[in-house]
């Protein structure tokens, strides 16, 4: 089972990724700001997040630059209401490997993790062999 990180201050939108998640299979974790994700960082395995950018303490952009400048690849989709070209370009630049602007639909959300998910685990199980 993945362990999906949903970074979201809006408990609202928080909830309804958690139980989308979990109705698929997914076993989600939450936090409502970056500083709360991390902590849990800390203590617990995650295979992917979740992001939210506009967020109190600490938003998505500062999360997601904090985790690439420490060396955690952990994939991470944005899913955010930030929807200008600079705002997809700026998540990319910092380390985002994927971007949706909310509203978001349920299934492409659930597509993008699983594909998220599937380039991760090739990646990290892919060895070269003579």
């Amino acid at each position: 089972m993945f362990t999906i990180l949903v970074v979201e201050d809006d408990t609202n939108t928080r909830k309804l990724m958690a139980a989308v998640l979990t109705r698929y299979g997914y076993e989600p974790v939450t936090a409502g700001d970056g500083q709360e994700a991390l902590a849990i960082l800390d203590k617990t395995h995650i295979d992917l997040i979740l992001l939210d950018v506009m967020m109190p303490r600490m938003d998505g952009y500062e999360f997601t630059n904090t985790l690439r400048k420490a060396g955690c690849m952990l994939p991470i989709l944005m899913v955010t209401a930030r929807e200008t070209t600079e705002d997809k370009k700026r998540g990319f630049i910092i380390g985002a490997d994927d971007y949706m602007v909310k509203p978001i639909e349920l299934d492409e959300l659930l597509m993008r993790v699983r594909a998220l998910l599937r380039r991760a685990n090739i990646e990290a199980t892919h060895k070269l062999t003579h």
